[in-house]
């Protein structure tokens, strides 16, 4: 164990100096071995990406690709770190800092595209080496989401666009929608896709060619990602309603109101719409008609792991309180110190979370005696 800590910090080491940053001394992680084992967490690994003291660097955010976890600093470098081993795979310096870069995404069998101050950028995820780089001439306001062989891009600048996924990338078709933007991801549901707009206008198309679909507004602006379950998608809109729209026909089942603002991601649950409101808490809606069902969960404003009933919900107020998905009652909660950037996770029971000096570290619930 002592020659493995030694190992990773020698590694920290090399890769702050690669980077072209200070050598670091290690900061303490966000969770200890302590206080992550009395709530009841085993905290697997922890490491520092390199960051070093006086450069004014930070972790920005934090992704799952495939079996990696990616971190992006505010300078624009990229780790790679082997999400079940704690070690770093490759780094890299992106030309562009963190506000102009994308969320990674799978492209092809061992690689994934960026979007970086509106350049398409095909890397290598086997070593992080740049592929293809396309200039879009666009200032793009999504993340690139690919289906079917046709990649969707949301513009800042009026437009959303549909791509060919080959290269050199082809226009296909766009959608214009003049004095507005585009800044949520699309959803493709069969063989259309749902985007909203800044402004709050919904439009479905066909995705091969955008043609035909449905046009709807809604009252306020569209901040938020939506989710998709059974075919309706869930658009959380500033006008603090929550709008389950059906993605054939563009009719509402059902809209709900909640307090707060709703500028973050719903997740879907089995037969819950957990929705974030900014400033109170965490919500539980029903997919089916929209009746709340419990909440707040006060400051939640994101799931980073589940593990069977249990939802474990990061809060603005430094906690990840451990809670029952069907009543919304928190069972237990485990301080973090310093950890600002979590990774959203529904799926597993695996937690990541980076604090702001640069140390990620990966826990998960321990089992009940």
């Amino acid at each position: 164990m002592n020659r493995m800590r030694w190992r990773l910090g020698f590694m920290a080491i090399l890769l702050g100096l690669a980077m072209g940053l200070s050598p670091v001394v290690q900061a303490a992680a966000p969770i200890s071995k302590a206080a992550a084992k009395k709530a009841g967490f085993e905290r697997l690994w922890e490491l520092p990406v390199g960051l070093g003291a006086h450069t004014g660097d930070s972790v920005a955010k934090l992704w799952q690709l495939g079996n990696d976890l990616i971190v992006l600093t505010r300078h624009g470098y990229m780790v790679c770190i082997r999400s079940h081993a704690g070690t770093i795979r490759w780094t890299i310096k992106i030309p562009g800092t963190a506000g102009s870069i994308s969320q990674p995404k799978p492209f092809a069998k061992d690689q994934f595209m960026l979007l970086v101050s509106g350049h398409l950028l095909i890397l290598d995820s086997r070593n992080g080496s740049i592929i293809h780089n396309k200039s879009l001439h666009l200032a793009p306001g999504t993340n690139p989401i690919m289906k079917n062989n046709t990649i969707l891009i949301g513009s800042l600048h009026n437009r959303m666009y549909a791509l060919s996924a080959n290269w050199p990338p082809r226009q296909l078709w766009f959608q214009l929608d003049r004095g507005d933007s585009f800044i949520t991801d699309p959803v493709v549901v069969d063989g259309s896709v749902v985007f909203g707009s800044r402004n709050g206008i919904i439009f479905s198309r066909e995705l091969s060619d955008g043609t035909g679909g449905w046009k709807r507004p809604v009252g306020g602006h569209l901040l938020a990602n939506p989710v998709l379950a059974h075919g309706v998608v869930y658009f959380p809109c500033m006008d603090s309603n929550v709008y389950a729209i059906n993605a054939e026909t563009g009719v509402s089942p059902w809209i709900a109101r909640l307090p707060g603002e709703l500028e973050f991601s719903p997740v879907v649950l089995k037969n819950h719409l957990l929705v974030p409101t900014g400033g109170v808490g965490l919500f539980s809606l029903s997919i089916k008609t929209g009746l709340k069902q419990w909440g707040p969960i006060p400051h939640g404003f994101r799931i980073v792991g589940r593990k069977g009933s249990e939802i474990f919900v990061a809060t603005t107020h430094g906690t990840i309180a451990v809670a029952n998905v069907v009543t919304g009652h928190v069972l237990k909660s485990l301080a973090y110190d310093q950890a600002s950037v979590f990774l959203r996770n529904s799926k597993t029971s695996r937690i990541y979370l980076a604090s702001v000096s640069g140390d990620v570290e990966e826990l998960k619930p321990l089992r009940r005696q």
